[in-house]
């Protein structure tokens, strides 16, 4: 007790009880105090509500209020206040009930007048518990305040595994309040989320008596949203070392799992970056070479083929050496396209024309057996695409959907103008915002097992098992990449595959088709002076086959000399009259384009045609660029596709 006089109301209806009352404290008190005396509840209430009071001694057994209730009153209006009740009897039901209810203790009044010391030290301990209790709720509200200001999940669990504590934080994570969620079982206390891992993580801090962690824990909040959140479990323990419950420090892992999957993602587009700069330098590297050598048997095949019509048994053995060599060309390409070497003649067009322009020969090219159905949007969707790009897609899909289905089916194609929002796209990696047209190729085949499908991009990856290339839906992703799009696959065992296709929408027109070209002229033998003399074309090329073969087609027309090198060529130009230049871009030493300036500088007046067997967007670029202006031939070709470049180009 301080050297402060302590300030005691009493509420007692009964005069000479108080009387009593107050000469015991005078006597029995070695501690200053203030006694105040009310002689009715009514009176007390006002007094307490005008001024502090250290302790209220209290009749229950008042005029206007009786038994507890008069107790509830008194500490309703003042809850810090201790109350020691004065009874009449010692009912100890009673006594007990008055404790429960907020009494810090009680006396008898007739044990007061024979036991005097009873009183002050009922006041004395009334007040000290009072100061106890006072202490220990600061000091609670001094943990709560710490408590509240981690910036973490907090989570207080008992022994029996019902939560105890749920901070604001968890409140925030969950969306539930403390009031949903204290005293429930971790399982059901409302959170959505998989509790056996932080049950099992519990029973472990309990056995080892050590903290553990736990990571990677999913949940739903109530607006749907998922996410996840990572534990330490640490137990509180007693004085004798047991665990009497546990905390949970967590924090909302979320972001972090989504920074990771992002990371994984562009880890997965970097490795398959690398993986198709990798195979298209290796594409680029022997298309060259590769399309020389198809050049060569393609073209004499086609020569024979020509000189030997009236040969049957003959003409179908180099019609089947024509389409192995047509089938190794097309390798060749799906090569290039998929490795991004094949630049790109985009324009705008209606995504709803050009598959229509395509439906005969998607019939024809699927069978009988499988029945082509176009789904296609009313609105115009106009795209800008490549529309050789956009036929070599369609023709992929097409293939294998109808590899996919060897017992015949249904081939859909659909379009669609979409908007993908901000939402759609953060649920899935391959997306991004915006509008664009949608084109869905469905079929009604086999599909295929998930590990199949997650795979079903990547090169040299093939559902068709032994024969496939593995480059076709390869090549599809790089085309649709090529042309800034999307794609993604559904697909369900036994029950067929769609692939949706999504190109940016363009807000400006549909780009009229480039015009075809007008019938060329038969060739002819006579020469640009008039004069009846034979046009002379010089060829150049460090393949020997390839002289041999441009000199066999054009010999029938002009007098061709072929030679294997640039600088054999530029010294030709310098002492006789050609025509037309027909030369390779990549040889050796002197290359094309070097043979093609200096050709242009000293014979301005020349005629040139280049060819190539690898065009690369860096060759266009060099050819656009030139001074010279020279049509682009591309092997593996035709006679009559030779025949006509040369036309066009005289």
């Amino acid at each position: 007790m301080n050297n402060e006089p302590i300030r005691i109301l009493l509420i007692e209806d009964v005069e000479e009880d108080a009387r009593v009352l107050r000469e015991l404290l005078s006597k029995q008190s070695d501690s200053a105090f203030e006694l105040r005396h009310a002689d009715r509840l009514a009176n007390g209430l006002k007094y307490l509500g005008q001024t502090t009071v250290d302790l209220v001694l209290l009749d229950l057994n008042l005029p206007e209020s009786k038994g507890l209730e008069t107790l509830d009153k008194v500490s309703a209006a003042a809850p810090r206040v201790p109350i020691v009740v004065m009874t009449a009897g010692d009912d100890p039901g009673f006594i007990a009930q008055a404790l429960q209810r907020g009494a810090q203790d009680y006396l008898v009044k007739g044990y007061v007048q024979v036991y005097p010391n009873l009183l002050w030290r009922a006041i004395r301990y009334a007040i000290e518990r009072e100061r106890a209790q006072a202490e220990i709720r600061i000091a609670h509200a001094h943990n709560e305040t710490l408590l509240a200001s981690i910036p973490s999940i907090l989570i207080g669990v008992d022994p029996v595994g019902l939560i105890t504590h749920w901070n604001a934080v968890a409140e925030r994570t969950f969306q539930l309040s403390r009031q949903q969620i204290l005293h429930q079982p971790l399982a059901h206390c409302g959170v959505c989320w998989d509790a056996a891992p932080i049950e099992r993580g519990i029973q472990a801090c309990r056995v080892s008596g050590a903290p553990m962690s736990i990571d990677d824990i999913p949940f739903e909040r109530s607006d749907g949203a998922r996410g996840y959140v990572g534990f330490t479990i640490a137990p509180i323990k007693a004085d004798e070392g047991l665990a009497k419950g546990f905390l949970l420090f967590g924090a909302d892992i979320t972001e972090r799992k989504q920074t990771e999957a992002e990371r994984a993602r562009l880890q997965e587009q970097l490795m398959q970056a690398q993986k198709m700069e990798v195979i298209g330098r290796f594409a680029g590297s022997i298309a060259h070479d590769f399309n020389n050598f198809l050049q060569v048997i393609l073209g004499f095949a086609m020569v024979i083929r020509a000189q030997h019509q009236e040969e049957p048994p003959l003409l179908k053995d180099v019609n089947e050496i024509i389409s192995a060599g047509e089938s190794a060309a097309d390798v060749v390409r799906q090569l290039l396209a998929f490795s991004r070497r094949q630049p790109l003649q985009a324009r705008v067009v209606d995504l709803n024309e050009a598959i229509q322009e395509m439906a005969r020969l998607l019939e024809r090219f699927v069978g009988e057996r499988i029945q082509v159905v176009l789904d296609l949007s009313q609105l115009t969707l106009p795209v800008k695409l490549d529309p050789t790009g956009l036929k070599q897609v369609i023709m992929n899909l097409a293939a294998n959907a109808r590899d996919a289905m060897p017992g015949g089916g249904h081939l859909l194609i659909r379009t669609a103008q979409v908007e993908i929002d901000e939402a759609f796209a953060r649920a899935r990696p391959w997306a991004r915002a915006g509008r664009f047209a949608r084109l869905t190729i469905q079929d009604t085949g086999s599909g295929m097992q998930p590990e199949v499908a997650a795979r079903l991009f990547e090169p040299f990856v093939t559902t068709k098992g032994v024969g496939g290339t593995g480059l076709g839906l390869a090549v599809v992703a790089g085309l649709v990449q090529q042309h800034d799009g999307l794609i993604d696959v559904e697909t369900v065992p036994g029950r067929g595959t769609a692939f949706h296709l999504y190109f940016p929408a363009q807000d400006s027109p549909v780009a009229p088709a480039p015009s075809a070209c007008q019938p060329l002229e038969l060739l002819t033998s006579t020469s640009a002076n008039g004069h009846g003399a034979r046009r002379r074309i010089l060829v150049v090329d460090d393949d020997a086959s390839i002289r041999l073969l441009c000199a066999r087609i054009l010999s029938q027309a002009y007098d061709v000399t072929a030679v294997d090198s640039g600088t054999v060529a530029l010294d030709l130009l310098g002492q006789e009259t050609y025509d037309l230049l027909l030369t390779d871009l990549k040889m050796p030493g002197m290359d094309g384009f070097a043979l093609l300036e200096e050709a242009s500088r000293v014979r301005p007046s020349l005629h040139v045609l280049a060819m190539t067997g690898s065009l690369t967007p860096e060759t266009e670029s060099r050819l656009q660029g030139a001074r010279f202006g020279s049509e682009l031939l591309r092997k593996p070709f035709t006679p009559a596709m030779l025949e006509d470049a040369v036309v066009r180009a005289l």
